[in-house]
């Protein structure tokens, strides 16, 4: 018994005195998690299931999707971890860095779908809250990584404003049938600026959306969600 006691104090001793964070351990999680990867990929099978089923002849406007782009599209695990490796906190000056490097992989599952989309016709519309400063790295870097990107291509990156909304209401001339995104902010504007138990009555009032108009990403790194979250 004394022995039981003995293993369960040290065991405690080392979870108070460990050197990783709840960071550490969701970005441990979503860097080699198979079920990450399985997650992602899950999203995007739904996603072209969903695609496949349209009638792509049946509408008077053109089809579309939107899709965010960083943890939805193109994985950002190196920048997140230097700054838990660093004990930094995001900055502009430091994300603008990562993104000029061009280098970012794409999510699991990603290249596919996009390809296959293009290869429909359907418009594939990125609307990302990266800074206009950086539109052409992230051009390149989609580039790159092989998704389809043109000269006819529309990208919407952010100037001042990180609510999404206006930048979506610039595209009424698409008949919009998919958002893509890991932030519910990335599917319509209730969700933006609202707190986290609003969220939640939301998502139930809109749960015939997801899975269809609306795919979901997992990111355990950051997000709105962190209100109240202590490192």
């Amino acid at each position: 018994m004394k022995n039981f006691f003995y293993i369960l104090l040290v065991a405690v001793f080392l979870a108070c005195n460990s050197n990783f964070s709840r960071k550490d351990h969701s970005i441990h999680w979503q860097n080699f998690s198979p079920e990450y990867d399985a997650l992602c990929i899950q999203a995007y099978n739904i996603a072209k299931n969903r695609i496949d089923k349209l009638n792509i002849n049946d509408s008077n406007k053109p089809l579309a999707i939107i899709a965010d782009i960083d943890e939805t599209i193109l994985n950002n695990l190196p920048y997140n971890q230097m700054l838990i490796d660093s004990s930094l906190k995001f900055s502009q000056d430091t994300w603008s860095q990562w993104v000029n490097k061009k280098i970012a992989k794409p999510i699991p599952g990603a290249l596919s779908f996009f390809n296959h989309v293009d290869s429909l016709g359907i418009e594939i519309i990125y609307i990302s809250n990266r800074k206009i400063e950086n539109y052409e790295p992230t051009k390149l870097n989609l580039i790159n990584a092989g998704f389809p990107f043109n000269d006819n291509t529309i990208m919407l990156l952010r100037d001042t404003d990180s609510n999404k909304e206006k930048r979506r209401s610039k595209i009424g001339n698409f008949n919009v049938v998919m958002l893509l995104g890991d932030n519910l902010a990335d599917f319509q504007d209730s969700f933006y600026g609202k707190s986290n138990v609003d969220k939640k009555k939301i998502v139930e009032l809109e749960k015939k959306k997801f899975g269809n108009e609306f795919i979901l990403f997992p990111n355990l790194i950051y997000g709105p969600w962190e209100e109240g979250f202590e490192e």
